[in-house]
């Protein structure tokens, strides 16, 4: 009998175990801002087939080299190269249904992972 005791709670503890690891990330708090976190949802979302792979030479999210120049033009330069397009990139990444408020998130993000 105690055996079988023994059993059902172990079962049990590690059933806990199990249900609270499904749930970790909702635990982890983002040190990001708001916009910011806005900002990466939207590159993560419409903007990494791009940003991750330097296609028509995109600069790639969290790389310094590729960001030094541009970012040395400042946000609001850059927002409105994204805003209108740029070079190869089209007009808003080619999401004319991103606002422009959007689109300044989306760079900001960018940004702030090369420490601007």
């Amino acid at each position: 009998m105690f055996n079988g005791a023994l059993m059902s709670l172990f079962t049990l503890v590690l059933i806990s175990f199990a249900v609270s690891g499904c749930n970790s990330d909702d635990t982890t708090t983002s040190s990001l801002s708001p916009e910011l976190e806005k900002g990466k949802q939207i590159v993560e979302g419409r903007c990494f087939a791009c940003h991750a792979q330097s296609i028509n030479g995109a600069p790639i999210v969290g790389n310094k080299k590729m960001w030094q120049k541009r970012a040395t033009q400042g946000k609001a330069v850059l927002v409105e190269h994204a805003i209108n397009g740029f070079g190869l990139m089209p007009a808003k990444g080619g999401f004319d249904d991103l606002s422009d408020e959007e689109i300044s998130f989306a760079v900001g993000y960018m940004l702030s992972q090369v420490g601007q």
